[in-house]
């Protein structure tokens, strides 16, 4: 076992205080302690890294291989603040330092780099082990009340509910509020605030969103287009996998919108929120309807909905849902049974647009409680990006989620945990050691 924190007043100085022991808080400790300071980890949970536990479905999606090829994109508005800390400690360097761990990995499809073990739980007992090996003093079932600077010594004071502690420079690495259950409830943003920094708006990001019950539940459509269109424009659009569930829609084309949608219930109610499908994203629609017009009139008497299957290779109730005549649903009003030869000419162009441009009413915005990730946090305008140190008060540096970044799914938001935290740890190391 690591060694436990003393609550004696006179052995409670340490150089960095790291708060949370997820991955970014991890990484910092150990970049903290590595640079030659005495480093304590306070974690509020009996055990670390809970939430790193449920990453990549258990497998533990370390980074992807392409990061560095369109972060750009991949991070949304506040990409650019994590240029510095990425070029510092790039997705090659998250592998080799995991290797240095006895962890070695391997790169799956679309960039996606995942341990060797296929588990998330190697990942985070390697990570503890070294944090043993180096010395760390990890403080479990910690939870931080307050942080506080005396202006005058130049000390930080953390208040935990059983011990307050003093050190030169703290990390605040508390994570967001999606999956509460993992202790990530929101309060970095407390103590950030408390520090006089601004917490932009939080909201859901990665997450699935919900639907009106359809018939196609379990089916995947592979590489798909999606919109979300609010108030009749569009005000986002993705490409990817999609996963029908019993409650909506799932997998990287929809989770990656999911940050967008508006938090007013009433723009729901009122059916202003929609979640459209491009089942042919590579096709224009003139396309479309010349290939399934040809297929029409070479098989005159078959099905539609086999027609429909072969030609665009979609499986049989995405067909369905594509031939019925609502929009939600695929119930008896559905006319997938329906000869070529008995398709008129409207009705074919409404085939058409459906495989274009399929629009379900959204039914509302996806509890916190089921995302992956928190879109929103401290501002980036704040911190300094090189090393994400405090511009308001000196001594304070921050890591991970709890920054006002997010990324798509496919190992991007653990490399911001990575990278962000390897940052923090160095630059609050050297503050600690001129101070």
């Amino acid at each position: 076992m690591m060694e436990q924190s003393s609550t004696r007043s006179n052995e409670n100085k340490y150089d960095v205080i790291v708060v949370g022991a997820g991955p970014s808080g991890m990484m910092a400790a150990l970049a903290a302690k590595t640079s030659g300071c005495a480093v304590l980890l306070l974690e509020k949970n009996p055990v670390p890294g809970k939430k790193l536990l449920l990453t990549g479905h258990g497998r533990c999606n370390l980074t992807n291989i392409r990061i560095m090829d369109n972060f750009r994109e991949t991070y949304h508005e506040n990409a650019r603040f994590l240029t510095s800390a990425f070029h510092a400690f790039s997705p090659e360097d998250v592998r080799a330092f995991f290797q240095s761990l006895g962890l070695p990995s391997h790169e799956e499809d679309a960039g996606r780099i995942f341990p060797d073990t296929q588990k998330a739980a190697s990942v985070c007992d390697a990570l503890v082990k070294a944090l043993e090996k180096e010395g760390v003093v990890l403080s479990l079932s910690s939870r931080v009340e307050a942080v506080s600077r005396d202006e005058k010594s130049a000390v930080w004071h953390v208040k935990t509910s059983d011990a307050e502690y003093a050190a030169s420079a703290v990390i605040l690495a508390t994570g967001g509020k999606s999956f509460p259950h993992t202790g990530s409830e929101g309060d970095g943003y407390r103590l950030a605030e408390s520090a006089g920094h601004t917490v932009t708006p939080v909201s859901p990001a990665l997450a699935p969103i919900f639907l009106p019950a359809m018939d196609m539940a379990g089916i995947t459509l592979p590489d798909v287009g999606t919109a979300l269109i609010v108030e009749g424009k569009k005000r986002a659009s993705s490409r990817g996998d999609l996963l029908f569930t019993h409650q909506g829609v799932s997998g990287p084309a929809a989770m990656s919108l999911s940050r967008y949608l508006p938090g007013e219930r009433e723009k729901y109610e009122d059916g202003q929120v929609l979640f459209s499908i491009d089942m042919l994203p590579d096709m224009r629609e003139e396309e479309v309807e010349t290939a399934l017009l040809s297929a029409m009139s070479e098989n005159p008497n078959r099905h539609m909905k086999r027609i429909l299957c072969e030609t665009f290779h979609l499986q049989e109730k995405a067909a369905i849902s594509v031939l019925s005549e609502g929009k939600e649903g695929t119930g008896a009003d559905a006319k997938w049974d329906i000869c070529a030869r008995e398709v008129r000419k409207e009705t074919r162009k409404e085939i058409v647009t459906r495989l274009k441009n399929s629009a379900f009413r959204v039914e509302k915005c996806t509890p916190m409680e089921i995302a992956y990730v928190t879109c929103g946090g401290v501002s980036v305008k704040e911190i300094d990006p090189k090393t994400m140190g405090s511009k308001k008060k000196d001594g304070l540096f921050f890591a991970g989620e709890l920054i006002d970044v997010d990324g798509i799914s496919g190992g991007y938001n653990l490399q911001n945990a990575w990278a962000t935290g390897r940052a923090a740890g160095l630059a609050a190391a050297q503050y600690a050691g001129n101070v």
